[in-house]
């Protein structure tokens, strides 16, 4: 099934390279909810080209940021009365950064010829990349981490239309991917790797522009 879906993703990529269309750009923020790392909020950009009036392809990425800080609080002993400023310590530091790189294609459809609102759908493939550092300020001992591997992604969502040309959006999305790091064998000739499951669900708003783009 998978082998099929890319044999259609590149023969409409393939297809609407021969013959270009109009451009389209989408710009997004949203909320992301990994499964083996912390949720938090993204950005993203998705560019690409109109196959007809209700299907368009392109490629995009979303770039996803979570920090967490491990803090020691103590209040202030100098600190003049009334106020009570407390003295804060970072222990420990991590970062994760997530950077799904996709091909996608989309579907968008107005309710009907007089309705501004729209119906919207998305697949997508690609390929994931997560950066994970830690920094042990207590101990001194900084540990960075790499991980990369195969994604994919669908969404569905309504659109608003704001303009003959644009339309907000909101839609939900799954993002289904593990990476993963050191492909080794172990003391028993075994093939082993370490894996991040960055799978989970999360939400998108913003604003597609047909006319601009590349």
């Amino acid at each position: 099934m998978k082998r099929n879906l890319v044999l259609i993703l590149l023969s409409i990529t393939i297809s609407s390279i021969a013959f270009p269309k109009t451009p389209y750009s989408e710009f997004r923020v949203g909320y992301f909810n990994p499964k083996d790392a912390k949720s938090g909020f993204l950005l993203g950009v998705h560019f690409g080209r109109m196959i007809d009036e209700s299907l368009s392809w392109g490629i995009g990425a979303d770039y996803f940021q979570k920090t967490f800080q491990d803090l020691t609080e103590i209040p202030d002993p100098d600190a003049p009365d009334p106020i009570n400023p407390t003295i804060k310590s970072v222990n420990m530091e991590f970062i994760t950064r997530i950077l799904p790189v996709l091909f996608r294609i989309n579907y968008e459809r107005a309710l009907n010829a007089k309705s501004p609102l729209y119906i919207r759908g998305s697949a997508a493939l690609g390929w994931e990349f997560v950066w994970n550092n830690v920094n042990n300020y207590e101990d001194g001992i900084e540990d960075k981490r790499y991980y990369n591997g195969f994604g994919w992604q669908v969404s569905g969502g309504l659109g608003w239309e704001i303009s003959s040309k644009a339309v907000l959006f909101g839609d939900i999305f799954y993002n289904g991917s593990k990476v993963k790091r050191n492909n080794t064998s172990n003391s028993e000739g075994l093939p082993t790797w370490e894996e991040l499951d960055i799978s989970g669900i999360g939400l998108k708003a913003g604003v597609s522009i047909v006319g601009f783009g590349f």
